[in-house]
């Protein structure tokens, strides 16, 4: 996260005019048959899909300068008195990107028209921007698999742009250090205050269906845009006409092929389906989108070989092991020297010596599944798994010509379908290292433009982004600790939750519950206001903007206050030796059975819950000054 002031000049680098709140440009220079710039020419874009008209008047230069415009095909046409109307069709305008397209218009009666059908070329002449559009015919034809355990992203795609190197968490541009990029939907930043680039907002919350384009920003991007690169993404907006689609992608177990060597197929099943439906909600004023993604992954993790106590160790009978087992409070050191201790005879435990505690924490154990004292138990995690739900909904209202609003929501939950998360060794709860974790992402977003005059428009958009990450131990109401009849421990993870135990030594089983189950909690927020302004006049079109962010990081670290670890080892059982302790003797399970630790940690957090509060200020000035008819000037300042 940058949070450091930065200044910096563009000169013939930073495509000023294109970028208004996450939209696109038509722009250009309006001549007569002669060549001589023809002024206060009407120049509109006609958007083919909503009908929805933007009217501007060229200045006294000839220049006009259409935005912001929503992606799509348009309809151009530049009238003037005393010459014939000219409609230039198949306009395509991408967010982010320019159109230059100087028009010609001819001397005659103004109800007389020119049609130009055949399509401008698409190379762009008015920026210096180095980038890539992705729109929807191709985005929706490129292939794009299920992860394992993730819906298809709709931030995959970006590692196919040149200057995109994976890597780190999110990737970086040209180079750069992690987290150095940014992520905007619509041209609003969704950034949060602990990872500059995240992108789990696009892929939990948004559904490929619901991407109308995305861009690639590698260098030479407005100046409104933070980062070392950065990505937009737009979402589909309504037309006039009422379309809809279903759709299901799934992989199932009975359509794999088995392996060569398995005698069976691993359970992989994976289903993402939804639909998506967009219209008018008044034809050519009121339109709407909408889209509802579900995901659901479920798989069986590879067998494993893991270590248990035999049922003879749980009972206090050790003599399947060759080193001896010691009894801890025999120990004897006169004089602080040459300290002994006494064999358990036969290497067994009495009963009355086990301590409750350790009974009631190994009843749940599952017996092993072979004979020996090593590697003794072959499982594996069955129902592993993943659901995801997002809910896309877009609505446009073209209030007046002056006047136009839009509004976008997306919310989405990716959370686990059982306790067991990624391929932990295959032990039941309590015992497995596994935690469940909930990440929900959500977007708000309000946009209002509002064309002053046919040289002046000004834009406001306000967004909020959370994304919601409680992590918690499936243990934690089963008040272990309590039931266990261990005493004095603090109240909270250490007293609800299965301890997290861990046994070393030679022949130790495997540990319990494991660092990796640990709850915390995490509420990331971010607050974006921003503002553009365009002015245009003689051969330049001014643009002006500022942006406040408020982000937020709420962080709980041990949600529950407390944490009880316990450890064993052989030591506490082992003998010694002429004084010195005997390391191949004892065993960590035996010290265990005896309630002898080897260490103990306890934490109580007198602080459970902090709060990080960050405030971003930008502004920018840029001037998209065409100098010569075969020459613009792209200037512009952040600070």
């Amino acid at each position: 996260m940058h949070i450091l002031r930065r200044w910096g000049f563009w000169l013939l680098a930073a495509p000023l005019a294109a970028q208004i709140g996450g939209s696109g440009t038509v722009k250009g220079t309006v001549f007569d048959a002669t060549g001589a710039v023809v002024p206060s020419a009407a120049v509109t874009a006609i958007n083919l899909a909503t009908g929805v008209e933007n009217r501007r008047e060229t200045t006294g230069a000839g220049l006009y300068v259409i935005a912001p415009l929503p992606a799509g095909t348009y309809r151009l046409t530049a009238a003037a008195a005393g010459f014939r109307t000219l409609v230039q069709e198949n306009v395509v305008v991408d967010a982010l990107g320019t159109v230059e397209l100087n028009l010609r218009i001819e001397l005659g009666a103004t109800a007389e028209s020119v049609t130009v059908s055949a399509a401008p070329p698409e190379l762009s002449t008015a920026d210096a921007r180095m980038g890539q559009t992705v729109r929807n015919e191709m985005y929706t034809a490129l292939p794009l698999s299920m992860g394992n355990g993730s819906p298809r992203n709709p931030a995959a795609f970006i590692y196919l742009m040149p200057g995109v190197q994976e890597g780190g968490t999110f990737g970086f541009i040209n180079g750069g250090q992690s987290f150095s990029k940014d992520v905007y939907l619509e041209g609003l930043p969704i950034t949060d205050a602990v990872r500059q680039g995240e992108s789990r907002a696009l892929q939990f919350a948004v559904s490929v269906e619901a991407v109308e384009q995305f861009q690639v920003e590698t260098s030479g991007q407005s100046v409104e845009f933070n980062g070392q690169g950065s990505e937009n993404y737009t979402i589909k907006s309504g037309t006039n006409q009422l379309h809809g689609a279903m759709y299901e992608y799934f992989r199932n177990t009975v359509l794999d092929a088995r392996g060569f060597f398995s005698p069976t197929r691993p359970q992989q099943n994976q289903n993402q389906f939804g639909f998506t439906i967009g219209g008018p909600i008044k034809r050519n004023k009121i339109f709407f989108f909408g889209a509802y993604d579900g995901y659901r992954y479920r798989v069986a993790t590879a067998y494993q070989f893991v270590t248990l106590p035999t049922l003879k160790m749980r009972a206090g009978d050790f003599s399947e092991l060759t080193a001896g087992i010691f009894d801890p409070a025999s120990t004897s050191c006169p004089g602080g020297a040459n300290c002994t201790r006494q064999l358990f005879a036969g290497n067994l435990i009495p009963a009355s010596r086990i301590s409750p505690a350790s009974k009631f924490f190994q009843e749940p154990l599952p017996a092993p599944t072979h004979s020996g004292i090593a590697n003794n138990f072959l499982s594996n995690n069955k129902g592993v798994g993943f659901n995801n739900v997002n809910v896309n909904v877009k609505v446009d209202l073209n209030a007046s010509d002056r006047h136009r609003f839009s509004v976008l929501f997306s919310r989405g939950s990716h959370n686990q379908s059982s306790a067991i998360r990624g391929n932990p060794a295959p032990l039941p709860l309590p015992y497995v290292v596994t935690r469940v974790v909930d990440e929900v992402p959500t977007v708000g977003q309000l946009k209002h433009t509002w064309v002053i005059n046919t040289a002046m428009m000004n834009q406001i958009s306000y967004g909020a982004s959370r994304l919601w990450v409680p992590i918690t131990n499936p243990t934690i109401d089963g008040k272990w600790v309590e039931r266990a009849g261990i005493k004095g421990l603090p109240p909270g993870d250490a007293t609800q939750s299965f301890p997290e135990v861990a046994f070393n030594g030679t022949n130790s089983p495997l540990g319990w519950r494991g660092t990796d189950a640990r709850p915390f909690l995490d509420a990331l927020n971010n607050f974006s206001f921003q503002d553009n302004f365009q002015w245009i006049r003689g051969n330049h079109s001014v643009k002006a903007g500022f942006q406040h962010q408020r982000l937020q990081d709420n962080y709980r670290a041990r949600w529950d206050g407390t944490l009880f670890i316990a450890t064993f080892a052989n030591a506490q059982t082992a003998g010694f030796n002429s004084g010195t302790l005997n390391n191949n003797s004892g065993n960590s399970y035996a010290s265990y059975l005896l309630g002898t630790l080897s260490s103990a940690t306890v934490n109580e957090d007198s602080v459970v819950t902090s709060g990080a509060r960050y405030r971003n200020y930008a502004w920018w000035a840029g001037d998209d000054w065409k100098a010569t008819r075969n020459l613009t000037l792209n200037i512009g300042l952040r600070h």
